[in-house]
């Protein structure tokens, strides 16, 4: 586990499974939010749920798109904080519960989460006590794919990396849009905003802008 202090917020990072997924989780005036939970075995929940409730009590959890490695802990932490709120955009909430859809099915190990309790769409905001998240739906890697921007910082799911950006063939024109989204979207933050990717490093849009060769 690794914490990132931003701007007075302290973001614990985990790498969970066999994709080694970034899941995020914070806290403000007690209420816990989880980005991406990709708990996938006990001892890896034991640590996720410890830290959860040592922060509070989780209120949201929150997907950034359906592949399974992104929604592997819905199930486990909803069980255990049964109040807290499934988040996704609409036009990936079928991947929640369809092995297909969200990949696992290929792995020969189906995962299958609970509905979500929420949708979100582009231009929302999410409250964690203080803390607001901006909803941006950057659609390429997955058709309901989004990033959610905070104060300083905005978490990226499988769009954009550190020197690199997501896979994106699930439909027609996808890389293309997922660039566009990137161009559009994202590389407009301001230059020290920090990217906090679903896999691998963090870095800062400035970074991305000049060093990425994706995006040149």
């Amino acid at each position: 586990m690794e914490k990132k202090d931003i701007q007075g917020l302290s973001i614990y990072i985990y790498t969970f499974g066999s994709l080694k997924t970034n899941t995020y989780v914070f806290e403000d005036s007690k209420s816990v939010c989880v980005v991406d939970p990709a708990n996938a075995n006990k001892d890896e929940d034991i640590e996720i749920i410890e830290k959860i409730k040592e922060l509070g009590e989780l209120k949201y959890i929150i997907n950034t798109h359906g592949h399974f490695d992104h929604i592997i802990g819905n199930r486990t932490l909803k069980e255990e904080f049964k109040n807290a709120k499934i988040i996704i955009h609409p036009l990936d909430k079928e991947k929640l519960n369809d092995s297909v859809k969200n990949g696992s099915n290929f792995f020969g190990e189906p995962v299958i989460s609970p509905d979500c309790n929420m949708t979100i769409n582009e231009g929302d905001e999410i409250k964690i006590g203080k803390i607001k998240l901006k909803v941006i739906h950057t659609p390429g890697h997955t058709k309901g794919s989004i990033s959610l921007k905070g104060e300083g910082f905005i978490f990226s799911g499988d769009t954009l990396f550190t020197g690199s950006v997501g896979i994106a063939k699930e439909y027609s024109n996808a890389f293309e849009e997922m660039i566009t989204s990137i161009k559009k979207k994202l590389l407009v933050l301001q230059d020290e905003t920090i990217v906090l990717p679903g896999h691998g490093g963090t870095s800062k849009i400035k970074e991305e802008k000049e060093l990425n060769p994706f995006l040149s």
